[in-house]
């Protein structure tokens, strides 16, 4: 399966999250964009590549009907946006390849309410959840990643629903909260092992980020430092 029909596999089986809740609509199609799955392709096709992902990167949710109408109108990406801009920053720091990324959410589906932001409507009816979280498994076993990456506190709590090792040690937004608790090594989901490392969102980076801390052999390291760290440490591994 080459990097474009990864894409289309998982959209293809899209139907195993519906039927959709109150204020949640399905995304209608997926844009041939550089932008997060569902609503685009999940790839960074700003320069050609063939390598297939192996890092999968999990947001929230894509975004709002609205914001998601106006890219598709525009057919204009969003990489020097508020997210995009600072995931680039940090990867590129990170010495992380954008090319070897999924770049996906945990819920399936558009608000269908005005801000982008806070609680994702769709997270209060229990179905749809674990039908969200069974569509992530099948992202996970369809993808196979080797590092697992997760973007602020409501991924991070997601993915934990999955995993033994992480109920334990992420619930209720730890993996961000306590200090060195956002990489993890031989996180079983489904019978395999993957490592998982927690960052703060990028579009509230500069706000929440003074909060991580991280240790390895090298050293304690605080705010910023301590995500970098937190990536190399993850990449490591790979």
């Amino acid at each position: 399966m080459n990097r474009r029909q990864l894409s289309e596999f998982l959209f293809s089986k899209m139907n195993m999250v519906e039927p959709y809740p109150d204020k949640v609509k399905p995304v209608s199609e997926m844009m041939e964009l550089t932008a997060f799955f569902p609503g685009g392709m999940g790839l960074w096709l700003e320069e050609k590549s063939e390598i297939i992902p192996d890092i999968l990167v999990l947001g929230h949710d894509f975004s709002t009907v609205l914001e998601y109408k106006k890219m598709v109108d525009s057919m204009q990406n969003e990489i020097n946006g508020p997210t995009w801009r600072e995931l680039r920053k940090l990867f590129k720091t990170a010495e992380i390849d954008l090319n070897r990324c999924f770049f996906s959410n945990v819920y399936m589906g558009l608000r269908d309410v005005k801000l982008m932001t806070g609680t994702f409507p769709g997270s209060k009816d229990k179905a749809y959840v674990h039908r969200n979280l069974e569509f992530l498994k099948l992202q996970i076993e369809t993808i196979k990643p080797k590092v697992i990456i997760t973007l602020g506190k409501p991924a991070s709590i997601n993915l934990s629903l999955l995993s033994k090792e992480l109920k334990e040690s992420w619930a209720g937004g730890k993996a961000l909260s306590i200090p060195n608790n956002g990489l993890k090594n031989n996180v079983v989901i489904h019978d395999h092992n993957y490592i998982c490392a927690a960052l703060e969102h990028p579009s509230m980076r500069n706000q929440n980020v003074k909060r991580r801390r991280h240790q390895n052999e090298s050293g304690c390291y605080s705010g910023s430092h301590a995500e970098v760290e937190l990536l190399k440490d993850a990449m490591q591994f790979t």
